[in-house]
């Protein structure tokens, strides 16, 4: 069974979603307390500022059973005092996949075919890989909706206006200053977000940015790739004070900026406009009351969102049949891989039982007459097993029954069939 637990911007607001956001350490230290129940097999974390989706394999379980050992495991982990399942989606077998190709895809984003999933899934499965959480199943799974999302950023135009939360972050800024190249912007946090935002605001034109970061040589990096100047972090506070425009992209479980902090060190600006891009969130929702700042979240950039939407709904249908279709090509798959042991068994009982039987009464035969036996045998044998096959392949719907195929293989396999010895 392959299936998917978690929460994004669909099922929660931010203020939920920041509850579940997982780090590296804390996806690693999920991934090893699911693996200490024999069912999980391969298990990749997908966490951003809009999802955080835990896609797993598990064999031998029912999905209420696989929902209630990860719903456990992610309460305990983030300690959550309340009941979290009202705020997780679940989807399995086919429908799992489905949501995993769209997702990739960028049809389940916030900005309609936004192209950052694509990286971020490709870090969170390489995350998986080196903890070795990644089987044969996965290893198909993510590289074909990889494929997938190639394929339908061929097919049609998403890439073309608003494609990346850091875009809709700097149109909403053109949105509150018109003449957007002359404000003084203040960027925290140089990763892909950070990079993303610094990007599109060059492109308006701005030329007065400064970036800051924990680790000062990612911002010395950006500031050179892209003409900016570099702010120390432990000087972060002091660049509040000549910013009009902050942007903040930081990975952090607790705010960096409060509304104390904020005010301390505002200039007297008849305007500042403040987007945390940070899930959990960077800036304290307590900034929002001072007067002269506008704090938005990426809950807010809805606008933005709609009017991309709108403009990418005619390539829409055509991008969903070309996820459907790959979907169907690993779901196919899928269900193959979930029968070939079955089958195997099926024709390795079959082969034993005839062997067996056709030394037991050999002697009983001429040379010439056991020759025959053996090709009756054989044919008997051939339509036997593909009758076996045809049944399995009804009663599991080509695989898809999982549960299923674990009694066929109980019923087959040699290790339940061996004789008791008393």
């Amino acid at each position: 069974m392959i299936g998917v637990i978690g929460v994004s911007h669909k099922s929660a607001s931010v203020k939920v979603r920041e509850k579940f956001a997982l780090d590296s350490d804390e996806a690693d230290l999920l991934a090893r307390r699911l693996f200490e129940n024999e069912y999980f097999r391969e298990l990749v974390v997908l966490s951003t500022c809009n999802r955080t989706e835990i896609y797993f394999a598990a064999e031998g379980i029912c999905t209420s059973g696989a929902s209630k050992a990860v719903r456990t495991v992610l309460t305990e982990l983030k300690n959550c005092q309340e009941d979290i399942k009202p705020f997780l989606f679940e989807h399995y077998h086919k429908e799992a996949v489905q949501h995993l190709f769209k997702v990739v895809a960028g049809l389940d984003s916030m900005i309609l075919g936004e192209y950052q999933i694509v990286a971020q899934v490709k870090a969170a499965y390489a995350e998986a890989e080196m903890r070795g959480a990644v089987g044969k199943k996965f290893h198909r799974l993510f590289n074909k909706a990889l494929e997938s999302s190639k394929l339908v950023r061929l097919k049609t135009p998403f890439n073309q206006g608003a494609y990346s939360v850091s875009y809709a972050a700097v149109e909403k800024c053109y949105e509150q200053f018109p003449n957007l190249t002359d404000r003084s912007i203040l960027i925290i946090g140089a990763g892909d977000t950070g990079e993303l935002v610094l990007k599109n605001f060059v492109k308006k034109g701005c030329r007065n940015i400064c970036i800051t970061n924990r680790t000062e040589e990612k911002a010395m990096a950006l500031a050179n790739d892209y003409n900016g100047r570099v702010l120390p972090y432990e000087q972060m506070l002091d660049g509040i004070h000549d910013a009009e425009i902050i942007v903040t992209s930081i990975s952090g479980k607790d705010p960096i900026l409060d509304a104390e902090k904020v005010r301390a060190h505002l200039n007297g600006h008849e305007r500042v406009v403040m987007i945390d891009l940070g899930v959990p969130r960077n800036i304290d929702a307590d900034v929002a009351g001072i007067e002269a700042v506008t704090l938005l979240n990426v809950d807010d950039l809805e606008e933005v969102v709609a009017m991309n939407i709108e403009s990418k709904l005619e390539y829409v249908t055509i991008a969903e049949d070309i996820v459907a279709e790959k979907v169907d090509e690993f779901t196919l798959w899928l269900n193959e891989q979930n029968l070939a042991p079955a089958i195997k068994n099926i024709d390795k009982a079959i082969s034993e039982l005839y062997k067996n039987e056709l030394a037991a009464y050999q002697k009983s035969f001429s040379e010439n007459e056991f020759e025959q036996v053996v090709k009756f045998n054989r044919y008997v044998s051939k339509k036997l097993k593909n009758q076996f096959v045809k049944q399995l392949k009804a009663v599991t719907d080509n695989g898809r029954i999982t549960e299923f195929v674990g009694i066929i293989n109980l019923l087959f396999d040699e290790k339940n069939n061996e004789p008791t010895h008393h």
